[in-house]
């Protein structure tokens, strides 16, 4: 299992998203900082890239 930590701004606006139930604003914030920070994690669990 992996765990993903959000800075108080990314849970602050997570709460926001959720309170008001914006889906639009949920699948932006998935795939600009969730997608990315996953995406990010699993490259360097592979080691650096060769040139």
């Amino acid at each position: 299992m992996k765990t993903v930590m959000f800075d108080d701004r990314e849970v602050q606006l997570l709460t926001g998203i959720v309170l008001d139930k914006d889906k639009e604003e949920a699948l932006r914030f998935l795939t600009e900082v969730v997608w990315e920070r996953i995406k990010d994690r699993e490259s360097k669990a592979c080691g650096p890239k060769p040139v």
